[in-house]
């Protein structure tokens, strides 16, 4: 009974550890933004409002894509405002990862462009883009 109790718990602590992991291949894929929260509050300016739905409207249904030989690729959606084209610049930039720290960089290893930190909330995958505000949900399709 003891050896039974001790290969489940020898089991089960291996699949805890291994799902905590984070690598290349959980990043591979395109990756949906279905919706945009901020990590900070926003004012009720009427200006701030309209900088909120622009932001919205420039990120919500934009892919980010990863893919399999490292380069890294961003669609925005038709309704996207013109100032988020140039996010589009980082298209065909290299992208890494950072597996203890969740965070994926789009860029050289000198000079990133985007540092992205992952995590996994009830299912739903969030991305924080760094140095901003931004909180992205996520859904990835192969």
């Amino acid at each position: 009974m003891k050896r039974i109790l001790i290969l489940l718990l020898c089991f089960v602590c291996r699949s805890l550890v291994s799902g905590q992991t984070f690598n290349r291949e959980q990043i591979i894929g395109t990756w949906t933004c279905r919706e945009v929260a901020f990590t900070e509050p926003i004012e009720q300016t009427p200006e701030e409002m309209a900088t909120v739905e622009k932001t919205k409207r420039g990120l919500i249904g934009s892919q980010f894509i990863f893919q399999p030989n490292g380069l890294f690729m961003m669609r925005l959606p038709v309704s996207a405002p013109t100032e988020f084209k140039e996010l589009e610049s980082m298209n065909n930039k290299m992208w890494h990862i950072k597996a203890k720290e969740r965070m994926v960089f789009v860029g050289s290893l000198d000079d990133d462009l985007m540092i992205i930190n992952v995590k996994n909330t009830n299912g739903y995958y969030y991305f924080h883009i760094q140095d901003s505000p931004l909180a992205l949900r996520m859904e990835r399709s192969r």
